[in-house]
């Protein structure tokens, strides 16, 4: 177990007990992005040490002297730091000393025979990321504008997915390889056969859906055929049946060692049932603890005792866990948003925040919708009944103060429907598709609606907004893009926008400035303060008071800067780029851009991907709840941030969450990311990623005091459009539209 600077073997393979070296040895190895100087002393966020005194091995074969031979499946568990820790892992970080990071395994004469270009670290190790920042995320083939996955017509760089993985992507390829660079087509056949991408081989890799996407990256680098392969967030973006299907993927490849695997997930995913060690990873680069799965398991039900402080309680083994724990999380490497994060701290405080009961007039009108590409459709290819009368393609509204998620397998058809809403889909000219009650084109006594108009009244975050934003706007910059009519254009601001970006940049200041972050702690002057301001201060005042001592002589005395100025800074924004972020920062970003200029729609893709849970949940009271607590006292994700829990004059207030006249239309994949003030969802049509029964089109509405728990997340996902569960769970049946005055649709109600 490593708990801070200390290391005790969990779980490690002794030496000279395995007949084969190992892939990756590491001993006592500290980390560093650059060479480190004198001058890096000087500044301790200038050049930080990485992971120091790491140790860490990951055997090549399965212990030959075990009762039951069997190989080492990893997962790294952390924030995004875990992503450093497996660019230690390929060989991308400076290692001091030299010596302490080898790769023994690749030396042998057995790798040679395979194939001798294996013996560079580079092509045996590969690293696969799913972060959804850049082109990287779509395998290197984005378009050149937004829109351009959504056109008929194709670029001659539009490359397929068939000549993607056989490396048919340049223009002037050289003499012997105009056909690719796969050689061996039975294995070509069984990857595209195993990932079920051979329906999609003439398909441009623009074109593919988040999860397609996923499948086709795998297949591209398992077709080099590595000796290990790194998977960054492997299931983030995928839903359910996906999630399962690509779980039993990898388990079959780590099994047999083609490639091997190590994964890298965030602290509130499920760990796969396969992975047989976890290295859990801290705050400021560190490792918490590695080795075996079932003894890491019992690390952290000791953390649980953290919380409630109960170590009389513990055995006698379980006191020095908890004495190196209890240090972790006075030095700042370990906090209770991370043990909330791991699941060890049971404080989801749902807010049942406010929804609006009295809808308004539909903003977002879909009569009879179907998008198709030659004889294939992606939207609409069902019937709904409309009055009474079964029609076909999409019939949708959307009112002012409804809030809806999108749900679907990966390849339904979301996010081309809300492509619709903001225009970037080409069809949209075409199809009848009305928002603010007009049209994109001029009808009758009506002019269409301008982009620039439409723009300006929805605020979108979403993968592809993440991937063409310009990184070298500063982080105030990119929010207050949102008052322009493009990225890069100059925005429109006043006064009020202004209170509205510094009250944004504010509440978030833990969360992007780097100066913060980088220690887990408030870095003003001096950079450190008192540990665990929010355990010892209840209120900020409490806290700049007792910065004043009362002298022997009843004179007050200061002491030299200890408190926070109850307007502490908010310059990081003029200076942090968007693009010196982690990815993390950046999708917050976009997400207080959503929201900024107070849209009639907000458009929420996907927009906490990469988030831990405790940020997720700091947004999602955001959007409910702006900067007030919530129904229940203390605001989720706020519960290490003592700069947050002081009261504010009503008047300070810029942000009250989502306003009754505001619409929201969301898509995630995951329970936990959809807002408590969601009240209605649509579940586009696919066949499951695991062969299962179809999922069939459904309009949902849940009823007055409901959220998506798990029972009702359960339902919505459910086949079937009778939507039954055993007999405990919650009634389901037809109903009207809410807020209409005659059927429009038939709503399933749970």
């Amino acid at each position: 177990m490593v708990i801070g600077h200390m290391i005790i073997s969990h779980g490690f393979p002794r030496r000279g007990l395995t007949t084969a070296p190992p892939l990756i040895s590491i001993k006592s190895g500290t980390f560093y992005q650059q060479y480190p100087t004198a001058q890096d002393s000087t500044d301790p966020l200038r050049n930080p040490p990485l992971f120091p005194n790491l140790s860490f091995t990951l055997p090549s074969k399965p212990d030959a002297t075990s009762k039951t031979p069997s190989l080492q499946h990893w997962a790294v568990i952390g924030p995004p730091t875990k992503t450093q820790l497996l660019e230690v892992l390929r060989g991308q970080l400076v290692c001091v000393p030299p010596t302490a990071r080898s790769y023994p395994y690749l030396l042998t004469d057995e790798v040679a025979a395979r194939d001798s270009r294996l013996r560079y670290v580079g092509r045996a190790i590969q690293y696969i990321g799913f972060s959804g920042e850049g082109s990287e995320a779509t395998g290197g083939t984005r378009g050149a504008y937004l829109s351009a996955r959504y056109e008929s017509f194709r670029e001659e760089t539009d490359w397929t997915v068939q000549q993607y993985l056989r490396g048919q992507t340049s223009l002037n390829p050289l003499e012997g390889e105009e056909g690719g660079t796969v050689k061996d087509e039975a294995l070509f056949e069984q990857i595209v056969t195993d990932l079920r991408l051979a329906p999609l081989l003439d398909m441009p890799v623009a074109n593919l859906s988040n999860g397609q996407t996923r499948r086709a990256r795998i297949a591209k680098a398992l077709l080099s055929q590595p000796e290990l392969l790194l998977l960054d967030d492997p299931f983030m973006g995928l839903d359910p049946a996906a999630v399962k299907s690509i779980s039993g993927l990898l388990h079959r490849l780590a099994d047999n060692c083609a490639p091997r695997l190590v994964l890298a997930l965030r602290p509130q995913d499920a760990v796969p049932d396969w992975i047989t060690h976890v290295m859990v990873l801290g705050h400021m680069n560190r490792v918490l603890v590695q080795g075996q799965r079932g003894e890491v398991d019992q690390t952290l039900d000791v953390w649980k005792h953290l919380v409630a402080e109960d170590e009389p309680s513990l055995k006698e083994n379980e006191r020095d866990i908890y004495t190196q724990a209890k240090a972790a999380l006075e030095e700042g490497v370990l906090d209770r948003q991370l043990l909330r994060d791991l699941n060890l701290v049971s404080e989801r405080n749902f807010n049942h925040a406010k929804s609006a009961t009295q809808h308004g007039e539909p903003i977002i009108e879909m009569d009879g919708v179907r998008v198709q590409y030659g004889d294939k459709a992606v939207l609409g290819d069902w019937t709904q009944t409309v009055g009474g009368v079964e029609k076909d393609g999409f019939h949708w509204r959307v009112r002012r103060g409804q809030r809806w998620a999108i749900l679907g397998a990966n390849g339904s058809g979301k996010t081309t429907l809300l492509s619709l809403i903001t225009s970037d889909h080409p069809q949209t000219y075409s199809l009848p598709v009305k928002v603010f009650g007009r049209s994109r084109l001029p009808e009758p006594g009506k002019p269409g609606i301008s982009i620039f108009e439409l723009q300006s009244r929805l605020g979108h975050s979403s993968p592809e907004i993440h991937a063409f934003f310009p990184r070298q706007l500063t982080v105030r910059q990119a929010i207050e893009s949102a008052f322009a009519e493009t990225f890069l254009a100059r925005p429109t601001l006043d006064h009020d926008r202004d209170l509205d970006v510094n009250a944004a940049l504010r509440f978030f200041k833990a969360d992007l400035d780097p100066k913060w972050v980088a220690g887990g702690r408030v870095h003003e002057e001096p950079p450190t303060v008192e540990k665990e301001l929010s355990s010892v201060f209840p209120t900020l005042e409490a806290f700049n008071a007792s910065s004043n001592e009362s002298s022997s002589n009843g004179k007050t005395k200061t002491q030299k800067k200890h408190f926070i100025d109850t307007d502490y800074d908010i310059e990081y924004a003029d200076s942090v780029l968007f693009g010196e972020l982690s990815t993390a920062q950046q999708r917050v970003v976009l997400f207080l851009r959503a929201l900024i200029h107070r849209p009639d729609i907000v458009i929420l893709d996907e927009p906490f991907s990469g988030l831990s849970a405790s940020v997720r949940d700091k947004c999602l009271h955001f959007l409910d709840n702006g900067e007030l607590p919530g129904p229940r006292g203390r605001p989720r994700g706020l519960s290490e941030d003592p700069l947050l829990s002081r009261k504010k004059d009503p008047s300070e207030i810029r942000f009250r969450g989502l306003s009754a006249d505001q619409a929201l239309v969301m898509i995630s994949h995951l329970r936990e990311d959809i807002p408590d003030s969601v009240r209605h969802f649509v579940r586009l049509p696919a066949d499951q990623a695991d062969g299962s029964e179809p999922l069939d089109f459904v309009l949902g509405v849940l009823r007055n005091g409901r959220r998506l728990n798990a029972d009702s997340w359960a339902m919505a996902w459910q086949p079937g459009k009778t939507m039954r569960k055993p007999t405990k769970a919650p009634k389901v049946h037809l109903k009207k539209e809410p807020g209409s005055d005659h059927d429009v649709y038939n709503y399933i109600e749970i």
